[in-house]
């Protein structure tokens, strides 16, 4: 049988080979050097790796330090997927292995080529998103990996917002309300004060029928932006909600997008 190693990080890490999860990996900065190498791609020097983990060790313990994580993945999950050298270490991306972030990057990759992505594809790869990038995995003394982390987050979060812009733009099209009102809520989980989103969850709540459940939910967007940010609606969502008043409801705005536009009001 041919071995897959299945790597999540879209969430809290999920590490399995064939379905199966690895045993004997419990070091957090064993997890983090396999998460960065093959979230990254690109070859490293052992140098740049005891300092991105150690950074706070004199060198020679760092290397030590580093040594000793590089076997400790090699028996949890063979050589195959490492390609390592005396200087060098890198994630060996010619091996049988699958990464929810790469899939991520496919779709938007996908999106941003004018391609339109099916319905079924864009709720997969939503479904991907799990939670934060590396969610609960804690590392310590390791500054450099901390910022690494934060702007991976940033940046997958924003790749997945951009997912759903266009599965819901795609449940518009189709008239599926209820799919697309369940995509509009899992995205404003994500960023609550992104007002595109706010925009298509009043329309689609508008469409299905339910003109009352669309002001409240403008009321509500429009008094936490208030209570948080200390700023109105912008003019689009408020002639929305007037259109949704008087009984027009309004196009759907969200077409395919794949500029990753933050539409919250704190970017």
């Amino acid at each position: 049988m041919t071995k897959v190693l299945q790597l999540a990080c879209l969430g809290p890490i999920q590490l399995t080979v064939n379905n199966k999860p690895v045993a004997g990996l419990d070091s957090a900065k064993a997890q983090a050097l396999l998460c960065y190498l093959a979230v990254d791609g690109r070859t490293h020097t052992r140098q740049s790796l005891s300092h991105l983990l150690w950074g706070d060790l004199p060198e020679a313990d760092a290397r030590r330090n580093l040594r000793g994580v590089i076997m400790k993945l090699r028996q949890a999950i063979g050589d195959d997927y490492l390609l390592i050298t005396h200087q060098t270490l890198a994630f060996n991306q010619q091996a049988d292995y699958w990464l929810d972030v790469a899939r991520l990057r496919e779709t938007i990759q996908a999106i941003r080529l004018g391609e339109t992505p099916d319905m079924t594809r864009l709720q997969k790869t939503a479904d991907l998103y799990r939670g934060e990038f590396l969610e609960q995995l804690s590392v310590r003394q390791a500054p450099a990996f901390d910022e690494w982390v934060q702007a991976r987050r940033l940046h997958h979060l924003e790749l997945a917002l951009t997912v759903y812009d266009n599965l819901i733009a795609a449940c518009i099209a189709q008239a599926d309300w209820p799919r697309g009102l369940e995509a509009a809520r899992r995205a404003l989980a994500l960023d609550p004060l992104r007002e595109t989103t706010q925009r298509a969850a009043m329309q689609l709540l508008a469409f299905n029928g339910d003109r009352a459940a669309a002001l409240n939910q403008y009321q509500q967007f429009r008094q936490r932006l208030q209570a948080e940010l200390g700023v109105g609606v912008s003019p689009e969502t408020a002639a929305l909600a007037e259109q949704i008043r008087q009984g027009s409801g309004g196009a759907g705005e969200m077409g395919s997008r794949g500029d990753g536009e933050q539409g919250s009001r704190g970017a």
